[in-house]
């Protein structure tokens, strides 16, 4: 059924009948959105990613004709469809990334020639006080991670990648005989308005707006994935900033684009960023073996958490915008972090922050680093380094995972 309504939309739309075809591409876009969700994810057949890819741009083409409606509703409706494909669909949906670089550049025309929104001149918070941060200095397990300027590529490779530790690359001081000023690890990246294009600033949201704030993006909903009540939403970026990031509410859940690959997604923001030299670096004498850099995004309200994890990969935690606290704990004491049985056994049964100490006697008598990671600086964190952040203050984070 889903070919006869594909083919039958394709004709009909090839005819320029937009409105006689955009029945046929909604009902297939139905269809296949049904068909994708019967099974777990990895097990989803690549053609019905590819079918809803084409679903989806045939309908977006149809909303761009839709009569009686201005050409800001049409363009807005086709960009909704074609980021649902391009997020469903994966890699299978990469002939809708030509149709869409054409609206968002018309949709930013009209927005910077009309002016319809006003600016909010809304611009991220500061950190909170420092006594309000779970902040565990005193304990004689706990050890400050290392800062340090920096480092040359080989440094960064010899001590920390191949000792597999842990280390901040903050910035650096310049002096003159008037002058004193630091100059962070970061501060040539656009994202951080510190440039002669700061008006890139992400701290901007009507910069995030402007550029991303229609675009739908994937937001998880709630404090952690391993929570019952926790769950998944498609909504436009705008539309997140308004709900969660400019009004978080206490008793309500949280909102969090997490470990999403943004970038791909909106190559505007991959613009706004530069993948840091060390990522080139390989544990391994093939040089050939390095795998592409997987550049995910993190944004979100204060109080956003990242369970106690693992990944198996290199990783820098580039900090843009705002603070977070994190923890971090040895591979060798994976026994003491209660690792979750099954699927997620990349994760620890324990909350942080209120250890079941019965259920859980060992996790207290492990040592741990520790910081405040801020903007302008970037974690390293060896594969397989156990790792929990929390965020202090509305934050945008950048990782950069390789093998």
């Amino acid at each position: 059924m889903e070919e006869f309504l594909l083919e039958r939309a394709r004709t009909i739309i090839e005819a320029s009948e937009w409105e006689k075809g955009k029945p046929f591409a909604e009902e297939a876009v139905h269809r296949i959105w049904d068909r994708l969700h019967l099974d777990k994810w990895n097990n989803v057949h690549p053609k019905s990613r590819l079918y809803f890819a084409e679903a989806c741009k045939l309908l977006a083409e149809c909303q761009l004709h839709t009569p009686g409606e201005s050409r800001e509703q049409q363009i807005q409706a086709a960009i909704q469809t074609l980021d649902t494909g391009l997020l469903m669909a994966g890699p299978y949906g990469r002939d809708l990334h030509s149709l869409m670089n054409g609206l968002v550049e018309e949709a930013t025309s009209q927005l910077s020639t009309h002016g319809n929104e006003q600016p909010s001149r809304k611009r991220i918070c500061p950190s909170r006080p420092l006594e309000t941060l779970p902040w565990t200095q005193d304990n004689p397990l706990c050890t400050s991670l290392k800062r340090i300027p920096p480092p040359a590529i080989h440094e960064f490779l010899n001590e920390y990648m191949c000792n597999n530790q842990p280390v901040i690359i903050t910035g650096f001081v310049l002096q003159s005989i008037e002058l004193t000023w630091h100059v962070g690890a970061m501060d040539h990246w656009p994202a951080m308005g510190k440039t002669h294009e700061g008006s890139r600033s992400w701290a901007d949201l009507d910069y995030l707006r402007r550029v991303a704030g229609m675009r739908t993006v994937p937001i998880e909903i709630g404090s952690s994935y391993l929570d019952d009540n926790w769950s998944q939403s498609l909504m436009p970026l705008k539309d997140f900033i308004d709900q969660y990031v400019l009004k978080p509410s206490s008793s309500s859940p949280r909102g969090y684009l997490a470990q999403h690959a943004l970038f791909e997604q909106i190559p505007s923001l991959r613009k706004d960023i530069l993948i840091p030299d060390y990522c080139a670096l390989s544990l391994c004498d093939d040089d050939d073996n390095v795998d592409e850099v997987v550049v995910n995004a993190w944004f979100g309200p204060d109080e956003t958490i990242s369970p106690l994890h693992f990944d198996p990969s290199q990783n820098l935690l580039c900090q843009v915008v705002g603070s977070k606290y994190i923890r971090l704990y040895d591979k060798k004491y994976s026994d003491n972090l209660y690792p979750v049985k099954g699927l997620l056994s990349n994760t620890s049964q324990v909350q942080v922050e209120d250890v079941d100490e019965t259920a859980f006697p060992l996790f207290s008598t492990t040592p741990y680093w520790e910081c405040i990671l801020g903007p302008g600086e970037m974690l390293y964190i060896p594969p397989k380094c156990w790792h929990y952040i929390k965020s202090l203050t509305v934050s945008f984070s950048v990782s950069c995972w390789w093998n």
